[in-house]
């Protein structure tokens, strides 16, 4: 008989376990570096707020990710436990273990009403964009809500001598700040449909973007990465919030837009003139 545990209770040794769990994360299907195995990872979270990183593989991927949607809560059994060797791999420094979801794994419904919803959580762990800069400079992960306000041009971009999908989009949130926004592949192939629908039909689509990738070249933008977790209309409070205001703030957006304000969006963010400053020769000595 299984006993219903908390995730921080199974161990690679562990038998005969269950845990209630909401889905809070769904990545893109993805393949290894160093081989060409396919996975799928997911992050769970149980009651007492605990993380762990699932990954379906190969065969086992489509089934699984039918079987999943994103917040809803399962009793989760026979998933295989390993320690992590890696700590950048593991999502919640309480819990250094990984579970593998195959054929084996049972996985049960939950009745919504006795789930947890995670919505509001996972919309208040996103960061202001006047924020950008500086977790630039830290190299610090994180999280944004925006809502696509314009598609540009560019649908296609060459690199490592082969042609990659990529989508530039500007995003903006309610600091009006507008940001250029880069989605790769397979982002585009699973959002970008559903996205030119909503632009077409005069929408602003909103976005939750986990672990955005920041860039700095030639001007400041963010972009997709391979770990990057997108989720495409959120319906929690601060997303209802941000719609609101993105209607009520209509024409102001759009001449922004029209003045392409969203190509200096690092003037914007960085303050230049509070950033640290030194003059030429203290600049050359710090060359030396």
């Amino acid at each position: 008989m299984s006993i219903e545990g908390l995730i921080t209770a199974e161990k690679p040794d562990s038998h005969q376990w269950t845990c209630r769990l909401t889905l809070i994360e769904k990545q893109n299907v993805r393949t290894g570096k160093t081989s060409p195995i396919k996975f799928m990872p997911m992050i769970l979270q149980d009651s007492a707020g605990t993380r762990v990183q699932a990954t379906a593989f190969q065969g086992d991927i489509e089934g699984i990710d039918q079987r999943l949607s994103l917040y809803s809560t399962y009793l989760i059994s026979n998933a295989y436990v390993k320690r992590i060797t890696e700590m950048r791999y593991c999502v919640d420094v309480n819990y250094p273990y990984v579970w593998s979801f195959n054929r084996r794994t049972l996985i049960q419904d939950v009745d919504p009403a006795e789930g947890v919803d995670f919505r509001e959580l996972a919309e208040s762990e996103t960061a202001p964009f006047h924020t950008i800069f500086n977790a630039y400079q830290h190299d610090a992960r994180m999280n944004i809500l925006g809502a696509i306000v314009k598609k540009l041009p560019r649908t296609f971009i060459v690199t490592g001598g082969r042609q990659r999908v990529a989508w530039d989009v500007v995003l903006v949130n309610e600091e009006c700040i507008p940001i250029p926004f880069t989605m790769w592949e397979e982002f585009v192939g699973k959002h970008g449909a559903e996205i030119e629908k909503i632009l077409h039909a005069g929408g602003h689509p909103l976005v939750l973007i986990n672990r955005v990738a920041i860039n700095l070249f030639q001007a400041l933008s963010l972009s997709t990465r391979y770990d990057c977790h997108v989720e495409l209309n959120p319906t929690g409070v601060r997303a209802l919030s941000l719609k609101k205001w993105i209607s009520a703030n209509a024409g102001k957006i759009s001449l922004m837009v029209q003045d392409k304000v969203y190509n200096d969006a690092l003037s914007i963010i960085a303050h230049p003139l509070s950033q640290p400053q030194c003059t030429l020769s203290g600049l050359e000595n710090n060359l030396l």
